[in-house]
């Protein structure tokens, strides 16, 4: 598997900036803050829905269909198709289309740095994560204020990011309101968008999970499993997300991973990268030698990390650890249950030990420990996991709950 990295950065730079500068510099419809204008009632704008325009990439490597006032423009760039779609406001919604995959979080990111360039941020977050067709989409929005010649005033970016393998979307739109049109546009354009590819095959198993911090979104994890030979299955997962620091700082987390287990469950190779805030920091490979003996290759904060090691135990897989769960813990001939992960993200030279208790009798969820970190998760009738709780410190805990799936692992 070819890794996702964090190639949309140069992209974003060159198209994006130019029209988040402008919007910024003078948004629309921004009103001054301390005048008579009610700043509610602009911000609680909607707009009907809008006819449908059919949409054309010049190349003919898509089709698709948007909600516009009038006839959208499409200008084409390198490794980009910039898509401006009139509104009937203020200001049009601004849309991007690229060639190569993008790490939502990554994206997001830097759009919310870019929006903060001229303005002083009120507040940054993330508002919805979704699913379309098999793609993930995260809304996120950057409240600001900026000077004007008649005073301070106030503006709305809204954001969204369309992780999509063939037709990764950007959508941006700088103006007070419209935060559910937005979100209702931009949604129907995504699922609107056909390629002119072949569709790849239906995996054996899918699932989209979720991330919460205190009930909101903050971003989402997904996972599809594939038959491999010899009865080996192949699960790739992908997962972004947004932290907030504070009201107008965020920490952005994007990942991908690879893993091949054999007919038995056992961990035959791993492929891992990571970035955060759009820039890779992460990218690391393992692969068994034999029985429990694995080399790992690849970069660890900037460091070339190479060798072997020989685990306490065979290596744990997804369905693996989701079969020996099913037939040990939910069974009840094991209370505890010892497993074996590699996870570069915690240790890159070594395997990570962790350790799942059983809950009450008939119960799914299970106590987690790993170093020091105490958490719990919730499995399904399988083996595979719905929901993980993890503390964050305070009072807050990450969520991530699984709201679709599809298959059997």
């Amino acid at each position: 598997m070819r890794l996702r990295t964090t190639l949309l950065l140069g992209l974003l730079t060159g198209c994006a900036t130019t029209a988040s500068s402008t919007q910024t510099e003078a948004p629309a419809e921004a009103a001054p803050a301390s005048g008579k204008v009610d700043l509610e009632a602009l911000a609680a704008r909607e707009l009907a829905p809008l006819s449908k325009q059919p949409l054309s990439a010049p190349d003919g490597s898509f089709t698709g269909e948007v909600e516009a006032a009038g006839a959208p423009t499409l200008q084409q760039e390198e490794g980009v198709l910039l898509l401006s779609v009139p509104l009937g406001t203020g200001s049009p919604l601004s849309c991007f289309v690229y060639s190569q995959p993008l790490d939502v979080g990554g994206a997001l990111y830097q759009l919310v740095q870019m929006a903060g360039q001229r303005t002083d941020l009120q507040l940054v977050r993330t508002t919805d994560v979704r699913l379309i067709g098999d793609s993930p989409v995260v809304y996120a929005e950057a409240q600001y204020l900026v000077d004007t010649p008649k005073g301070k005033a106030a503006g709305h970016a809204k954001m969204m990011v369309f992780s999509h393998d063939e037709l990764p979307l950007v959508c941006t739109h700088d103006e007070l309101g419209y935060a559910e049109s937005f979100k209702r546009i931009t949604s129907a354009l995504a699922g609107s968008l056909k390629s002119a590819g072949e569709t790849p095959p239906a995996p054996r198993y899918f699932s989209f999970s979720i991330l919460r911090v205190k009930g909101n979104p903050v971003g989402f994890e997904k996972t599809v499993m594939r038959d491999a030979a010899g009865g080996a299955r192949l699960s790739e997962s992908e997962s972004s997300f947004l932290i907030p620091r504070s009201p107008t700082d965020v920490v952005a987390r994007d990942s991908v991973s690879s893993e091949l287990a054999d007919k038995d469950g056992k961990l035959v190779s791993r492929d891992y990268a990571r970035a955060n805030n759009g820039e890779l920091d992460i990218q690391m490979s393992l692969q068994q030698v034999q029985g429990r003996e694995y080399h790992y290759e690849g970069k660890y904060s900037g460091k070339e990390l190479n060798g072997n090691f020989t685990a306490p135990a065979e290596l744990a897989s997804e369905p693996g650890s989701a079969r020996l769960i099913r037939e040990r813990l939910l069974t009840g001939k094991d209370q505890e249950l010892t497993l074996y992960f590699y996870t570069p993200s915690s240790n890159p030279v070594e395997p990570m030990r962790h350790v799942l208790r059983k809950g009450p009798a008939g119960a799914r969820e299970l106590s987690l420990e790993i170093g020091s970190v105490k958490g719990s998760i919730t499995v399904d009738a399988h083996g595979m996991i719905e929901k993980v709780v993890v503390p964050l410190g305070g009072d807050s805990e990450l969520v991530q709950e699984r709201v679709t799936v599809r298959g059997t692992p």
